[in-house]
Order: structure tokens, then C-alpha cells, then sequence
């Protein structure tokens, strides 16, 4: 940005706001009265900013980036972006994450095409939620395959999801792709089965073609009982019927331990089918009762059993 020069008094006076930015309590009304003093402030906000190192508390910095949002100083959040170095320190980075966060925002508000491309480079260099929320305002769809790579971040997932859910037929056009080959055992990291079963769970809200049924299928035999459960609604929806006991059977399978979330859904599925559910359910019991296996009622499988075949369940396991 270039200086504006600002009389003695007065560049003395933003000095000692911009100071004031550090202070737990005259933080905020300093940062709303360097709003107020208008664009001769922005040189100073830019030197506390961007010449400033970045430390374990985000909230002065925040406070500037907020300011220089509210006065339009747009160039400057871009510089910010460009200069950005990723600190060593954990605490540093977790706190210059929340001053990316808000930069994103404040920076969102210019749909140029020059700021889109500062907000997804640095989104691909380390994503938070702010920059995930900026992107999703832009709406376009070289953000997707960002998008989804975040599905795998606890503290991006959330916002991710609600980004791909405004492109749907981009997204669901790329979800099938990245679960091409996606199952068996090479993919059991803690991350891809968080990654494929939201991306699965996505595409059950985006509804699928007939034809990627075939991919989907495999996902039946995934280990994670939310990713199951995606795959059930989506194999139940367009699947053909011949598939649907193997459905049941999935669902079954993963039935022993399941949250109260989890089982309502699944119970919801199996009450749409429940000529096939109810069959299943019988081979159930009479394997349990020839092993000599009691009902215990702890376990979602026998209180699934005991909603689809009624009280007499838990008799006819212990005859």
C-alpha cells in the first residue's frame, strides 16, 4: 500500500490505537476507532500486520486483519497471503491459523479472480475453516478437489461438507471418481475411512446414476459402520433388487456395535425392506440359539432383532 501521509498529532494518536491492539481490554474499542479514523489508518495496520512476527495470541492480529477488511484494504490481505510462512512453533501456527481464518473472510468479500486463486493456493498450503468458507462463497468448481481433501481434517470437515453441498453436481461427479479403487485394505488409516465415508454419506444426499452402483457396492464390506450405512440408503435407492439381501446382510454385519445414531438409521433401512430384514433376522436367532447364545439387550444387533421380530425374540433365542 502507499503511505498517506497523516499529520504529527494525528499519526501519533494511531500509533498509540494501534498499540492498544495487544491490550485484553482496550483492544476492541481500539481496533472499532481505527475503523472509524478511516483509510489513513491503513499504512499503520499494514506495518502491525505484515512487518509484525506472528505470536501464540491470534487476537491483536485478528483485530488488524478486521480493521483492514472494514477499511478495504483488500491489497493488503492479499500481501498477507503471499508472505505467509508456516511457523515452526505448534502454538505459533495454531494461533496464526485463527489470523488466516479471519483474513479469509475479510478477503472473501472481493469475488475477483485474483482472490480467489490467494484463497485456494492457501488453501492447498495449509487449509482452516475460514479459508474453507471463503471458498465455498465463490462457488466454483476448481475448489473441489481442495474440498474434499479436507474431508479428512476434524477441524475443516464440517465446513467442507457445507461447501460441497452448494456445488452438487460437481461434487458428485468427483466423489464417485475418488472412490474409484478406494476400498480394501490399503485404505484403512484413520483419515481415508473418515475421508470416504463422509464423501459417501455426500453422495447418498447427492443421489448417484444407476451405473456407479457397481463402484458403490464394494463399500459394503468397509469396516466403518457410517460408510455402510451410506452405501445401504444408496444401494437401496437404485440398486437392483437381487442386491438387496446383500444389503441386509451389511448392515447386520455391522450391527453389534453401533452408536443410537447409527442404529436408528439402520433400523429405518431395514423397516423399507422388511420382508428381506425379517428373514435375515430369523437366521440370526436360530444360529444364536444353536450356539446357545443369550439375548443381551446392550447390544444394538438384539435390540435391532427384537424391533423387527417382536417381543417373542428373546424367548425364542433361550428355548
Amino acid at each position: 500500500m502507499t503511505d498517506v501521509p497523516l499529520i504529527p498529532a494525528v499519526s501519533e494518536e494511531v500509533e498509540i490505537l494501534v498499540a492498544a491492539l495487544d491490550s485484553l481490554i482496550e483492544g476492541e474499542a481500539a481496533a472499532e476507532r481505527l475503523i472509524a479514523a478511516g483509510p489513513q489508518v491503513i499504512p499503520y495496520l499494514e506495518r502491525f500486520l505484515l512487518k509484525g512476527r506472528p505470536r501464540t495470541i491470534a487476537r491483536p492480529r485478528c483485530r488488524a486483519v478486521h480493521a483492514l477488511g472494514e477499511l478495504g484494504a483488500w491489497p493488503v490481505l492479499v500481501e498477507y497471503f503471499r508472505q505467509y510462512r508456516r511457523p515452526d512453533d505448534a502454538v505459533v501456527l495454531f494461533a496464526e491459523d485463527a489470523v488466516r481464518s479471519i483474513a479469509a473472510q475479510e478477503l472473501g468479500r472481493w469475488k475477483s479472480a485474483e482472490v480467489y486463486e490467494v484463497l485456494l493456493k492457501a488453501a492447498r498450503e495449509r487449509a482452516t475453516g475460514g479459508l474453507v468458507r471463503a471458498l465455498s462463497e465463490f462457488q466454483r468448481a476448481e475448489s473441489i478437489p481442495v474440498l474434499f481433501s479436507m474431508l479428512d481434517d476434524d477441524l475443516c470437515r464440517n465446513d467442507a461438507e457445507k461447501a460441497l453441498r452448494k456445488m452438487p453436481d460437481p461434487a458428485r461427479a468427483w466423489a464417485v471418481l475418488s472412490l474409484r479403487g478406494a476400498a480394501g485394505p490399503s485404505t484403512h488409516l484413520a483419515s481415508a475411512v473418515r475421508r470416504r465415508s463422509t464423501t459417501l454419506q455426500l453422495l447418498r444426499e447427492f443421489g448417484v446414476e444407476l451405473g456407479e452402483w457397481p463402484t458403490l457396492r464394494e463399500f459394503l464390506d468397509d469396516r466403518d459402520a457410517d460408510a455402510v450405512i451410506a452405501t445401504a440408503g444408496i444401494g437401496f435407492a437404485i440398486g437392483p433388487p437381487s442386491d438387496h439381501p446383500a444389503i441386509v446382510r451389511a448392515l447386520f454385519h455391522i450391527s453389534q456395535h453401533l452408536n443410537w445414531a447409527q442404529e436408528d438409521e439402520v433400523i429405518r433401512l431395514l423397516d423399507g425392506h422388511r420382508d428381506e430384514a425379517c428373514e435375515h433376522a430369523r437366521g440370526l436367532i436360530e444360529a444364536a440359539d444353536a450356539k446357545g447364545e443369550r439375548p443381551n439387550w446392550l447390544v444394538p444387533r438384539w435390540r435391532i432383532l427384537r424391533h423387527l421380530l417382536g417381543p417373542e425374540t428373546g424367548a425364542a433365542a433361550q428355548r
